[in-house]
Order: C-alpha cells, then structure tokens, then sequence
C-alpha cells in the first residue's frame, strides 16, 4: 500500500501541471457532452478553453490578433492624430536630442494593428525632455543613412528610439530594421541613448555600444515586453525628476 502510494507521488510530481490542466480541458467536454447530449454547450467550453490556453500561451500577441478588427479602425485615426501633434516641432533635422520613430507601411498587415507609437506618448516625452530644458527634433520616416547621420554628428548628444524592436535592433519601418551592432564603434558615441520598445534577455543593445558606462543607468531600456503604459509612466518619472532639479 505504501509503496503504491509511493509511485503515485512520484507520478504526480513528475507530471506537468500544464497536462493536469489539459486533462480538466478534456474532461470539461466529456462531461458536458454526456449530461447535455447536446453540440452546443460542448462548443462553447471548447471555446472558453482555448481563449484561456492562448492568452497563457500567447499573451500579448494572443490579445492583438483578438482585437484586431477594432485596431484596424482605430489606428489610421491614431496615426493622423500623432502627425497632426508632431507638426508643432522641429522635424528632420539634427539637434542635441534626435528621436527616431518607427514609421508605418498601410500596405502591410502589421501597420494595421500594431501601433509604433501613440498621441499620448509623444506627449508625455515632449513634456520631459522640456523638462530638461533640451532642444529637440523628430525623425518620423527616417532610413539607414539618416541614422547614420544622426549617430556620427557629434553635436547630436541624446537619440530615442521610439517603435518596434529588440535589445538588438530597432524596425524602423516593417520592410528596414537597423542592426544596432553596426555602430560598435568609438565614432558614435552618444551621452544617451533611450530603446523606447520591447527589449530581450539576449543581444547587446545600442546603450552597449556607444554610451559611457557612468551614463547607462540613465537610458531607457527594457530587456521584456512593454506597453504604453509602461513608457509614460518612465517618461513622467523621468519628468518628474527633471523639475525637481
């Protein structure tokens, strides 16, 4: 008795909890089948499952694609709104702060439902690098070479990248990515550097390459997933930290 009790423990320790969950799934439709009799109610508890085990599983792409009939309205309006603000400022052209903002292309699926940025962000980073009392310019469609302008200009202190990307690179448009190990050189020092988008565990960032190490703490980065939430809260703290100054 012991002993089978013994093997019992051990298969159950051995056993991913994802199988049990699994296993409830199944068990879920049988039972709902054989008292109901009917197809109906069996759909409907397959269908809160694999809600439930794909936003575990796939999380924030889970929840894109799920609503992304309504992205699909929504962001035009976004993006004509967030033009509409930039006009306000100074555009293309260098300055002690450079930010570089992902661009759209409408002929692609992924303009239509992933913003690179929002209205409200743009505001929130306008409000603290004013804050700082620094002289700032948007690069909304910039390519390779005007990064690379952008990089090598020594009067250029500070550069955001605000968009889609990795610690590794940047998308500034769906059909170019900037590889931020092409500037692994002393010739594009900056002060700062801020990757305002997803970031991973692995890859070396652009702040690896060209910001002092006494600077690095005060880049923005984020090696996970992040939202807007999380860059106006950094960008109002940041803001917060210049006034009191």
């Amino acid at each position: 008795m012991r002993k089978d009790k013994y093997k019992l423990n051990k298969i159950i320790q051995q056993t991913e909890f994802k199988l049990f969950l699994f296993l409830g799934y199944v068990a879920s439709l049988a039972y709902t089948w054989v008292t109901g009799h009917r197809l109906l109610p069996v759909l409907f508890t397959h269908l809160f499952f694999v809600i439930f085990f794909s936003a575990i599983y796939f999380g924030p792409k889970f929840l894109l694609f799920f609503f992304a009939p309504m992205l699909a309205v929504i962001q035009p309006f976004q993006n004509y709104f967030s033009k509409r603000y930039l006009r306000a400022f100074k555009q293309n052209e260098l300055a002690e702060v450079v930010i570089v903002l992902g661009k759209s292309n409408w002929f692609k699926l992924e303009s239509w439902i992933k913003h690179n940025y929002l209205k409200s962000e743009l505001e929130s980073l306008v409000h603290s690098i004013k804050a700082d009392g620094k002289d700032f310019s948007f690069y909304p469609d910039a390519n390779l070479v005007d990064v690379e302008k952008i990089m090598i200009d020594k009067n250029v202190k500070e550069v955001y990248f605000l968009g889609h990307g990795s610690s590794h690179t940047f998308q500034l448009s769906p059909d170019e990515i900037l590889y931020y190990c092409d500037f692994n050189d002393p010739k594009y020092s900056k002060e700062y550097v801020h990757q305002v988008h997803c970031g991973t565990w692995h890859g070396k960032s652009l702040i690896d390459y060209v910001v002092p190490e006494k600077n690095k703490t005060k880049c923005f980065i984020f090696r996970k997933p992040i939202n807007s939430f999380d860059i106006q809260k950094e960008f109002k703290k940041r803001e917060r930290a210049a006034l009191v100054r």
